[in-house]
């Protein structure tokens, strides 16, 4: 799932495969070791980046060269090069256990911008989360293939989608729970998807020539689906909050695994003959924000 910034990558049993985004968003290359450039400071003041949170035992420094403020932490461990990561716990900067200050404080200044720019890009996508937030009841609404669904919760006798009205109501009363409600959409979603999934996959594999063994539901924690050598595609069933565009482009993603299970351009060409605005979306589905499920 969008994918998740996180460096780990879910793994799902079985023989070789590929998914979307199994490779690690690019982070700062290491720097020459030099001494650092005047006005750099990083010292242990007090202050904090809006969005850093300190990592639990490790103390957190302090960055400032006038432009750039934000708090982090150094961790040393038996490696070669020096790495910056920006996640939920805040900017912690990885080095060789007898990297010398200087260099780090150069390596820290030459990417402050960059550290900046991720935190402030943490900030609005949490931000866009909040916004995002799924209200479980009766007048809820949950984006659904580029629309909004509203949530009826009148004592109806069974599911039923009204398409015209783009309402979803659920066979439960009124003061039903936010956990009754969450799982009577998830298992209309559930659903929803793999009838979708199961048909957009035999639209692109026939374009392609490729046989499909089979096609599941996912729920993997970084990925938006994944392709097997054994010709099996599963796809995450949160897929239908976005538009169908989108869910086209993972489809057509997975599916060209089957011919070539790599990124190389071969592959890439692949996907653009089934969907040839691939790179737009690949972008959009990035940026998109997927509702917290909570």
């Amino acid at each position: 799932m969008p994918r998740a910034e996180s460096s780990g990558r879910a793994a799902l049993p079985g023989s070789a495969q590929l998914g979307l985004f199994d490779w690690d968003e690019p982070t700062p290359a290491p720097a020459p070791i030099a001494a650092p450039a005047p006005g750099a400071a990083v010292s242990s003041s007090p202050g904090s980046s809006p969005v850093s949170i300190p990592r639990a035992g490790v103390p957190t420094q302090r960055y400032d060269d006038g432009i750039h403020r934000f708090e982090w932490s150094l961790h040393r461990a038996a490696r070669r090069t020096l790495a910056l990561r920006v996640d939920d716990r805040g900017v912690s900067l990885h080095a060789p256990r007898l990297a010398s200050g200087a260099s780090i404080a150069q390596f820290l200044q030459q990417h402050a911008a960059w550290v900046q720019r991720k935190l402030r890009q943490r900030e609005q996508r949490l931000q866009a989360l909040q916004a995002a937030r799924i209200e479980w009841a009766d007048g809820g609404r949950i984006p659904y293939l580029g629309q909004h669904l509203t949530l009826r919760l009148r004592g109806a006798s069974q599911l039923r989608w009204d398409e015209a009205r783009a309402e979803l109501h659920l066979p439960l009363p009124q003061d039903s729970s936010a956990q009754q409600v969450r799982d009577s959409v998830a298992a209309w979603l559930q659903r929803q998807a793999l009838g979708l999934f199961t048909a957009r996959v035999a639209h692109f594999a026939s374009q392609l020539g490729v046989r499909v063994t089979a096609v599941k539901l996912s729920a993997a924690t970084t990925r938006w689906g994944s392709a097997k050598s054994d010709g099996s595609i599963r796809l995450h069933w949160r897929l239908l909050h976005f538009s169908p565009q989108l869910v086209d482009y993972v489809v057509a993603h997975e599916v060209a695994h089957l011919r070539e299970m790599n990124h190389s351009p071969r592959f890439w060409a692949h996907v653009g003959s089934l969907y040839p605005e691939y790179q737009q979306a690949r972008t959009q589905l990035r940026k998109s924000v997927l509702p917290p499920w909570g």
